[in-house]
C-alpha cells in the first residue's frame, strides 16, 4: 500500500519538505499524519480526504457538512463507538456505512453480524472523527490547534525565516494568539465536537437521505463479551497502565531506550509521581496550551485532555513559555487558572511547578507539578530540571530517526 505523504507529492498537492516538516510535528504532538499536514496548512481537507480514499480503496467523506442520522446514533454502544473509533452514518441499500480512520475488516464482520446486515467503512481525515465522538458519543480525544482554528507560526518558522528576513529585515511577526474571550467560545465548542477545524474548499457530497429504514439497537454490552479470535481487540488504553513512582535514575535509563511519545510521556509522569502527587503534561501549540495525558487524583480517565490553556493572557503557562524558565508559586485567582484548576478535578494547590520541555529553542510543552489539594507543591526541582532537559533531547533524537526512515 502506497503511503499516504508519497500520494499527496504525487499529486502535486505536497513537497518533500513539507512532510518531512509534518512528520516531525507528527513526533511532537502525535496524531495521524493526515491532522498534522492539516494543522500545518500542507494541504486541504479534500486533498487528503481523496488520497486517503486511494490508499486505502474505499469510500471518503470529509467538510463541514458531514452528518449524521440521529436514528443511527444508537446503533452501536457508546463505548463501543469510542474505543473502536467506528461512528454510524447513514444506511444505504441495506449497509451501514460507518465513518472511521482506519478500517478493521474483522471489526466490521463482527459487527455486520451483530446486526444482521453488511457494514461498510467510510474513511474520514481523524479530526472530523474525533469531532463526532465528542459531539455524540462523549469520547474525550486530544485537542490541538487545528480544532482552535489556528496555524501554529512555530511550525511555519521554519519555511518562513528566510523570506520573514527579506521582507521585513530579519524582524518576525508576532504569532497568532486567541483573546481569552474567543477561546472561551472555541473550547466550549471543541468540548461539545464543533471545533474550528479546517474548511475545505470543494464540500464533501451532501449525505443521502437515510429513508425510513431502521437498525435494531444493540444492547450496551452486545459486543463487549469475549469474542471468537477476539474479533474485537481491546485497545491500547483500554489496559492498565503502571502509575507507581518512578527513581530519576531509572528514568533516564527508561527514556535512552524510547520508541514512541507515549512512552516518554508515561515514564515523565512517573518520574514526576516520586516528587509529587499529581503531574500533567501539556503540548503547546499555536498559542495554546493543552492537555496531553496526566497521572494523579483528579486526572484520571483521560481527563487531561479536558485541559486547555490560552497564552494570550498574563498567566503562569505564559510567562513559562514566553521565558522558557520554570515557575513555583500559587496560581493567581484568573479565570483561566479556575478553569484549570476545574479541568483538573478541583483541587486547589497552595503552590504548583511548571517547567519548560524545549524543541529547537522554543517551549514545545509543559510540566505541571503539584501536590493536591491545599498542599505546596515539590521543592527540590535540580531533577525534575534535568529531566525535562533530558525529555527534550529524546524527543529531538525521535525526530531525527524518523527523517533517517523516511529518506531510506
Amino acid at each position: 500500500m502506497a503511503q499516504l505523504g508519497e500520494l499527496l507529492i504525487a499529486s502535486g498537492h505536497l513537497t518533500q519538505e513539507g512532510l518531512e516538516e509534518a512528520l516531525d510535528w507528527q513526533v511532537l504532538y502525535g496524531g495521524r499524519l493526515g491532522t498534522n499536514l492539516l494543522e500545518l496548512k500542507l494541504v486541504e481537507e479534500e486533498q487528503l480526504a481523496l488520497a486517503l480514499g486511494k490508499q486505502k480503496g474505499c469510500e471518503v467523506a470529509w467538510g463541514w457538512d458531514l452528518q449524521l442520522d440521529p436514528a443511527l446514533l444508537s446503533v452501536i454502544p457508546k463505548q463501543v463507538a469510542d474505543r473502536q473509533e467506528l461512528i454510524p452514518w447513514k444506511l444505504e441499500k441495506r449497509r451501514l456505512k460507518l465513518l472511521c480512520t482506519e478500517i478493521r475488516l474483522q471489526t466490521l464482520d463482527e459487527l455486520g453480524y451483530r446486526l444482521g446486515r453488511p457494514c461498510t467503512p467510510v474513511v474520514a481525515p481523524e479530526f472530523r472523527v474525533f469531532n463526532l465522538l465528542r459531539a455524540h458519543f462523549g469520547a474525550m480525544r486530544q485537542m490541538r490547534a487545528l480544532d482552535f482554528g489556528v496555524v501554529p507560526e512555530e511550525g511555519r518558522a521554519e519555511r518562513k525565516r528566510k523570506k520573514v528576513k527579506e521582507e521585513t529585515g530579519g524582524v518576525e511577526p508576532a504569532p497568532e494568539l486567541i483573546d481569552e474571550a474567543a477561546f472561551n467560545d472555541i473550547y466550549a465548542q471543541v468540548l461539545a465536537g464543533r471545533g474550528q477545524g479546517a474548511q475545505s474548499s470543494t464540500s464533501a457530497p451532501e449525505p443521502q437521505p437515510a429513508g425510513t429504514e431502521r437498525l435494531e439497537e444493540l444492547p450496551d454490552d452486545a459486543i463487549l463479551e469475549p469474542l471468537p479470535g477476539e474479533a474485537i481487540e481491546p485497545t491500547a488504553s483500554a489496559s492498565v497502565r503502571d502509575q507507581s513512582p518512578l527513581e530519576f535514575s531509572a528514568a533516564l535509563r527508561a527514556l535512552e531506550g524510547v520508541t514512541d511519545r507515549d512512552s516518554i510521556a508515561h515514564i515523565v509522569l512517573r518520574a514526576s509521581r516520586n516528587k509529587a502527587a499529581r503531574a500533567l503534561l501539556l503540548q503547546v501549540q499555536g498559542g495554546v496550551a493543552l492537555g496531553w495525558d496526566g497521572l494523579g487524583e483528579g486526572l484520571e480517565n483521560g481527563a487531561a485532555r479536558a485541559v486547555a490553556v490560552p497564552l494570550s493572557a498574563p498567566s503562569a503557562f505564559q510567562l513559562v513559555v514566553n521565558t522558557r524558565g520554570h515557575f513555583m508559586g500559587p496560581l493567581q485567582k484568573t479565570r483561566i487558572n479556575i478553569r484549570f484548576l476545574v479541568s483538573c478535578g478541583r483541587k486547589i494547590p497552595l503552590s504548583s511547578l511548571l517547567l519548560p520541555i524545549l524543541h529547537k529553542g522554543r517551549v514545545s510543552h509543559l510540566l505541571y507539578l503539584d501536590n493536591g489539594h491545599q498542599q505546596q507543591a515539590p521543592t527540590d526541582v535540580g531533577e525534575m530540571l534535568i529531566l525535562s532537559q533530558r525529555i527534550g533531547l529524546t524527543v529531538e533524537a525521535l525526530v531525527a530517526r524518523k527523517r533517517r526512515a523516511l529518506r531510506g
